[in-house]
């Protein structure tokens, strides 16, 4: 699903500004002196409203789940974990804000802050304190 997310909003990418240079005159002209959003705006605009609002959280999820996953010693991929990264960061329209409070790095501190707090409390228990120390530490 992560790699079809990708794979998508870079094809629309592409769309969007293949239509602007195709579209270029109009844009410069007509656009300008009406007023109106940009194609490029516009297709933000869709792909946030068609497809973004409806797989965000799932995305988030999913890719929270590999970071947990990479914790634990497997290997992903992760150049796949930063191309969802960037669609979360490039649909925020024009403001990191949004990528910080709303889609992904506040979802991904709590489960990080809960992931450690959870393994500190296990290596409390499990190990000596020069053992939690090393632990700790590294």
């Amino acid at each position: 699903m992560l790699r079809e997310l990708a794979k998508r909003w870079n094809n629309h990418k592409d769309l969007v500004r293949l239509f602007s240079r195709f579209l270029q005159y109009i844009e410069r002209y007509y656009v300008s002196r009406r007023k109106i959003p940009s194609l490029r705006e516009v297709g933000l605009k869709c792909f946030h409203d068609l497809v973004y609002r409806e797989m965000h959280s799932t995305a988030t999820e999913a890719v929270i789940a590999l970071i947990h996953n990479e914790r634990e010693g497997e290997q992903i991929d992760r150049q796949l974990v930063r191309n969802v990264v960037d669609v979360f960061v490039e649909n925020g329209m024009g403001s990191i804000k949004k990528y910080e409070e709303d889609d992904f790095e506040s979802f991904m501190l709590q489960d990080t802050a809960s992931y450690y707090s959870s393994k500190a409390s296990r290596w409390i228990q499990e190990d000596s304190c020069p053992e939690y120390t090393l632990k700790a530490y590294l």
